[in-house]
């Protein structure tokens, strides 16, 4: 257990997710540096993925996975009203 602690922290290291991918409602420290990791660092990278992107991530089911991609879409709304 120690040795998967160890090789995700090395997964992550230097990887930094944006200010507004960490302070979106919804969203865990330790998955915004994971989606860092994979690229997604921003709100806008999250709102441009697909819920099949993100499925393969630990902890992030189809449901999760929806609900993260609309949070981080929602500004895209709010700009047309």
């Amino acid at each position: 257990m120690l040795n998967l602690a160890i090789a995700t922290e090395e997964q992550l290291d230097g990887a930094q997710p944006a200010e507004d991918l960490l302070s979106m409602e919804g969203m865990e420290s330790h998955l915004a540096y994971i989606l860092a990791s994979k690229g997604i660092v921003t709100m806008e990278d999250l709102a441009e993925q697909a819920v099949d992107d993100l499925k393969d991530i630990d902890g992030v089911d189809e449901e999760r996975a929806a609900a993260l991609i609309m949070t981080a879409r929602a500004p895209w709304f709010a700009s047309e009203q």
